[in-house]
């Protein structure tokens, strides 16, 4: 197993790339949330240019992308703080895509070979899975091409995938305040496994799994549903349980062992070596995996940011301290020794330095507060999450391992169908 070190140390480049993968990531959050002033615009922030560490495609219905203008432009898809995704028309296939255009500085970044996306997407894309996404639930890569843009964006790699029917955010939203019914939520968590399985097979790490990088397919949505639906209407949950779910975007994904950036994966669902600065590897995925695990069974974050000031304990220190908590485990001094900050929070009796009250509040007793799962439901739950959520990665079960979990039963794994809730 391949561990990536993190490293404080970052190249430079030439002109406005002259940033580090980690201070773009800092920065543009910051300077976005400060634009935004805390709600997120419809509409990407086009005045920003490239050399503002943005720079996003200036596009509208009817325009017309690719080589002999192969594509073009329906409708704006969504936007993030790297790039627009638009529904465009194939003419050459004669169907229907979704075009993620980078900002150019994005662009930069991934032409300075600083975001691997482009390669891990055709590593990915080349595997036996692609031509099925029913197996291997990631993403394929039909095309990519350049475009050229304005003085003031630069130009913007292009990648054309398939369209799907929406995320899982958009389900959460609909009907899962208070976790997803049983059988949805294993459907959804099985196909992400089988998911994380290929990727990791295929040395690539995701490192930012969430809701809203988790796609389902479109159903019996035909193919002039897509001008006239906008978005398109949220299944039911008896619909969910006939789609496949499919991991996407791979903006921050890394391949296993290559010199990497140390701001991964949302806070929520960070993985106690991240937290710490110690070297990682593809086992962040499956800790990410877990804590979503948990919000899918019963609607709640398993881990919430807060500071214990009456604790002298800042949010990391919280963090650290209440995975120890919830896992009743300890933290071993090989990791803390190995981890850039683990003697900034812990002595060298791997204590937290600030001594708060340790107590046992595991996973099981919290599942269980929740009154949603039957004591059969409860144990096996309760066990799979143990397995997801280890302090130590090098404890964490694989992929591979989870796909034979005692967890799944009642869950015909050939098509992921529930036959017992």
């Amino acid at each position: 197993m391949s561990l990536t070190r993190f490293s404080s140390s970052h190249c430079a480049f030439s002109g406005a790339s002259a940033l580090s993968r980690r201070s773009f990531t800092g920065s543009s959050r910051r300077s976005l949330a400060a634009l935004v002033n805390g709600s997120k615009p419809l509409q990407e922030p086009l005045h920003l240019s490239v050399d503002d560490g943005y720079g996003f495609a200036r596009l509208k219905a009817g325009d017309s992308l690719g080589q002999h203008d192969r594509f073009s432009i329906i409708r704006r898809l969504g936007w993030g703080m790297y790039s627009s995704t638009w529904l465009a028309k194939d003419h050459e296939d004669s169907k229907h895509v979704a075009i993620k255009v980078l900002t150019g500085f994005a662009t930069r970044l991934a032409q300075d070979g600083l975001t691997p996306e482009l390669d891990v997407l055709r590593k990915l894309s080349s595997s036996p899975h692609a031509a099925e996404p029913k197996e291997g639930h990631c993403l394929s890569l039909h095309s990519n091409f350049m475009h050229p843009g304005r003085s003031e964006t630069g130009p913007h790699l292009c990648l054309v995938t398939d369209v799907f029917g929406g995320d899982v955010e958009h389900l959460k939203r609909s009907y899962a305040r208070n976790g997803f019914p049983l059988s949805l939520a294993k459907r959804i968590l099985f196909h992400t496994l089988k998911g994380l399985a290929t990727m990791h097979k295929l040395g690539v790490v995701h490192t930012d799994l969430k809701h809203d990088n988790i796609l389902f397919d479109r159903g019996h949505t035909s193919e002039a549903d897509f001008g006239s639906q906008n978005p398109l209407p949220v299944p039911s949950v008896d619909e969910a349980l006939d789609r496949t779910f499919v991991i996407a975007d791979f903006g921050n994904a890394q391949f296993i062992g290559r010199t990497n950036f140390d701001e991964i994966t949302a806070e929520a669902l960070r993985a106690p070596e991240t937290l710490l600065r110690g070297p990682w590897d593809e086992k962040v995925d499956i800790w990410t995996f877990g804590c979503l695990a948990f919000e899918f069974l019963c609607g709640q974050t398993l881990f919430k940011k807060r500071s214990y000031s009456e604790h002298l304990l800042d949010a990391v220190g919280s963090h650290l301290w209440r995975m120890q908590c919830f896992t009743d485990e300890k933290f071993e001094p090989e990791q803390l020794k190995s981890s850039e900050l683990g003697f900034k929070y812990f002595d060298h009796s791997c204590q937290l330095k600030s001594h708060p009250p340790m107590f046992s509040h595991t996973v099981s007793k919290i599942l269980a507060n929740f009154n949603i799962l039957d004591n059969e439901q409860l144990r096996t739950s309760a066990a799979f999450l143990h397995r997801c959520l280890r302090l130590d990665p090098r404890n964490r079960a694989s992929a591979d391992q989870l796909l034979d979990d005692p967890f799944w039963e009642g869950v015909d794994v050939r098509e992921c169908v529930t036959a017992v809730a």
